[in-house]
């Protein structure tokens, strides 16, 4: 696990699971985010990598499962349509490799 930092990530949660740690790095330097806010890491089961967002006002509510442990990430931005298809198309070529 990794900590990240910087004046769009949130600061009550800095570690970020392997799973989720190049699609943070990506979304803080992506001009699309305002912020990322990131959640606590549960420990659960071993499973494949999945990603799910979800919308809201504010921007993406983000859900990353590694092969053992989950985390959530809030993902501040004004334009949620255009950050998803980043996402997505990051999280495809990272399941390509």
């Amino acid at each position: 696990m990794s900590h990240l930092s910087g004046k769009k990530i949130s600061k009550s949660h800095s570690t970020i699971i392997e799973a989720a740690k190049k699609l943070a790095s990506l979304l803080v330097t992506s001009p699309l985010v305002d912020k990322l806010s990131i959640g606590e890491i549960r420990v659960i089961g071993n499973g494949p990598k999945r990603i799910k967002a979800v919308h809201s006002p504010a921007g993406i509510k983000l859900t990353i499962r590694g092969r053992n442990s989950v985390q959530y990430f809030f993902v501040y931005t004004a334009k949620p349509q255009e950050v998803e298809a980043l996402i997505n198309n990051f999280w495809d070529q990272q399941s390509s490799l």
